[in-house]
């Protein structure tokens, strides 16, 4: 097994009082504000026409006001406008069914919906483990001109396979020292040099990170890594603000690699154990641009080098 380096470590900057929020509510307090932003951004999204309702000349906002679900859920507005405002509010598992309905939500939307409105969907941490999952690193170690790794809920690089290292080479010079998805992707200026369609990757990344994000609101490194993201990154604040979730589990990427130029994969990502403790990404490459040849040239160069560094 490959691992990228010896043990996680603290690299997001929080203060003590951050700190001390967070263990006293504050994670709880992440979490219903998380909650609110969700459904604002969704009843925002949501044309009235889709329900029957007069669009009218006097809104100020698109999509439906406060008053308009409160009125379809049947709870008074005064309820519904603390809900969204991230105040201590319970709810039902019944409630957020009619939430769910009324506002059209899709397979993926509910399910964070849940995670977030009822407390006990949020883990109480987020486990960082010594060793990855041995059958998760044999799985990729066999997957042959397919880079693939292996990344925890923070999105940390904690395993690759041999294709991974032959593509991508030196994590430390590509993803940056911090080796963390997220913070090499919008922080750190050789991604965007290798990824012509930076942007929807971008969008991709984020959107599989705010699924998680609603399952793990209170692990302080992850509170700190968004809000570091927030401050150096006008990208990531704009895609953090649309609030958007992954739609499949796979689409297109091509990179411009230097000395092969233009190879396209096909990425996957997916979770290898129930607990979502490991997320794995897979490059599988294509026809197109003979990316497949490309691949099997590249690791033919780094099995010579490590022949001639022995």
């Amino acid at each position: 097994m490959q691992r990228l380096w010896p043990k996680t470590r603290n690299v997001y900057p929080m203060t003590e009082s951050d700190r001390m929020k967070l263990e006293a509510g504050g994670a709880d307090v992440a979490r219903r504000q998380e909650l609110a932003t969700f459904l604002r951004t969704r009843r925002a999204r949501l044309p009235p026409a889709d329900l029957g309702l007069p669009q009218g000349t006097r809104r100020r906002t698109p999509g439906l006001r406060r008053e308009e679900v409160a009125e379809l859920i049947g709870v008074s507005p005064s309820w519904y406008t603390k809900l969204e405002q991230g105040l201590d509010i319970r709810v039902s598992s019944r409630l957020l069914r009619r939430l769910a309905n009324t506002l059209r939500l899709t397979a993926v939307e509910r399910v964070q919906l849940y995670r977030l409105g009822l407390p006990e969907a949020a883990n109480p941490d987020v486990p960082v483990p010594e060793d990855v999952l041995p059958a998760v690193q044999t799985m990729i170690d066999g997957l042959g001109l397919s880079p693939a790794f292996i990344l925890t809920p923070r999105g940390e690089y904690i395993g690759s396979n041999q294709a991974a290292r032959a593509f991508f080479g030196d994590f430390e010079t590509f993803a940056g020292p911090e080796r963390n998805l997220l913070l090499s992707l919008f922080l750190h200026q050789p991604v965007r040099q290798y990824l012509p369609d930076w942007w929807e990757s971008a969008r991709q990344q984020v959107a599989l990170f705010r699924a998680t994000y609603a399952r793990n609101a209170n692990d302080p490194y992850i509170q700190a890594l968004v809000g570091r993201l927030l401050k150096e990154s006008p990208e990531f604040r704009e895609l953090w603000n649309n609030y958007d979730l992954p739609v499949g589990p796979s689409r297109r990427i091509t990179f411009d690699y230097p000395g092969s130029g233009a190879m396209t994969f096909e990425y996957y990502s997916f979770y290898a154990d129930v607990d979502a403790n490991f997320r794995v990404e897979i490059f599988t490459p294509l026809s197109q641009h003979e990316t497949s040849a490309k691949m099997e040239a590249l690791l033919r160069a780094c099995s010579l080098n490590r022949r001639d560094q022995t």
